[in-house]
């Protein structure tokens, strides 16, 4: 969560803009350097929960 004047951590897109205008985040990415692995959600941080994460390993 970012506070006031911060940047977002995440675009939602606003339905009132014409399409090409309606800028929204694909994807949530976290990091794990200890156990070298990334997740990938197919979604913003919003669908935490809702969706399953995609995860890889570094060899």
């Amino acid at each position: 969560m970012t506070g006031d004047g911060e940047p977002p951590v995440t675009c939602l897109p606003d339905l009132d803009k014409p399409l090409g205008r309606r800028w929204a985040s694909l994807a949530a990415v976290a990091l794990e350097p200890a156990s070298r692995t990334a997740g990938i959600l197919d979604g913003t941080p919003v669908d935490i929960g809702a969706r399953d994460w995609r995860i890889l390993t570094a060899g």
